[in-house]
């Protein structure tokens, strides 16, 4: 292609012909000396502002310019090494790749905690990550997320429910704290919770079973009767699995698992072994105070319910959730539908 010569370019032609001739030895190409003298003659004014400034600002001119003249013109012209210049085109592209890296994980810390009711700390969002194929330190994710300004969005708050002050008979601690099962159906805790909900007070029972963590069944009621809570739990997680021979159905010694209805019940079940915990000690039912503290601190403590319709469906999302896409640190952080499936597939392989 032509190269269009203005007027400068000519006139310095005409003062230096003899240096332009090619056949001089050690003479640079036309074209590139004419560029040089374009740059020296003042066609290329912006960059003799340039030539004091700080290296920086040299490289940012070369940069912005590319298009119009080569890096080397340019570099010899404002004093810089060629060398130098693609170093630091270097160093910025990579240092544009860690940035960018950074923000795609801070993007996946946030979906993370938000797709998880934002509820999850620094070592579960690090579990999480791990299952998508990225391994980072749990200190450096917890560094992240306070950077980002989120953390894990809970409120603790106790209170004592358990009403063992009654007459009914008392069963023995056959689970002894055992918590560590291998069978579906074997062993199933449970325990009921108050709900505050205006000026009312409505109340939660939940069924676990012990070898998955699974919420097999739960009743919400408005009252504390044994047919509202315990029995209805109950007949909710039959109807949910089924329980096997050797069968463990372990509460505290509250009222409502001692009464008359419920002993029964399992008395006239050859499967069923009822267990209680020792008088005043909560770790012999752990598992179930552990479900009562994350429900309230991951949902119920940071709401407001105007109505029982409202607490009812926030607690069943909530246990959909809990069940089917909450990690445990318990199960290997698996969710209870993993567990799930594997111990059915043990047994499957057992059988086979």
């Amino acid at each position: 292609m032509e190269k269009t010569i203005y007027w400068r370019e000519v006139s310095i032609y005409r003062l230096w012909k003899p240096l332009f001739d090619p056949r001089r030895k050690g003479n640079p190409p036309f074209e590139k000396t004419v560029e040089r003298n374009r740059i020296r003659e003042g066609y290329f004014k912006k960059g003799y502002k340039h030539l004091l400034r700080e290296r920086q600002e040299r490289y940012d001119f070369i940069e912005h310019h590319r298009g119009e003249f080569s890096v080397e013109t340019m570099c010899k012209c404002l004093g810089v090494s060629r060398n130098a210049y693609y170093k630091w085109i270097r160093k910025g592209k990579e240092k544009i790749s860690k940035e960018s890296i950074t923000e795609v994980l801070k993007k996946k810390i946030r979906t993370i905690w938000e797709e998880n009711r934002k509820v999850y700390g620094s070592p579960k969002i690090t579990k999480i990550l791990e299952r998508q194929g990225d391994f980072y330190h749990e200190s450096y994710i917890s560094r992240m997320m306070k950077e980002m300004g989120i953390k894990s969005l809970t409120r603790r708050k106790y209170v004592v429910t358990t009403d063992s002050k009654h007459s009914y008979p008392i069963c023995e601690n056959v689970l002894d704290r055992a918590f560590e099962v291998e069978q579906l159906g074997k062993v199933w805790v449970s325990d009921i919770t108050y709900i505050k909900c205006n000026d009312q007070w409505l109340y939660l029972t939940s069924v676990i079973d012990l070898a998955d963590r699974k919420v097999v069944g739960w009743s919400l009621s408005k009252d504390m009767t044994t047919q509202n809570t315990v029995y209805q739990a109950w007949t909710n997680a039959r109807k949910e699995r089924e329980i096997i021979e050797g069968f463990i159905f372990h509460s505290d010694r509250g009222a409502q698992y001692a009464a008359y209805q419920i002993s029964e019940l399992f008395r006239l079940n050859i499967k069923v072994t009822q267990s209680m915990s020792r008088k005043g000690n909560c770790w012999d039912n752990a598992v179930a105070e552990s479900f009562f503290r994350s429900i309230k601190c991951e949902m119920i403590y940071l709401n407001d319910f105007s109505n029982f319709q409202q607490v009812f469906e926030a607690i069943k999302e909530y246990i959909d959730w809990y069940n089917t896409k909450r990690i445990h640190q318990g199960l290997g952080y698996l969710t209870p539908t993993e567990k799930e499936k594997i111990l059915r597939n043990h047994v499957i392989k057992r059988a086979a």
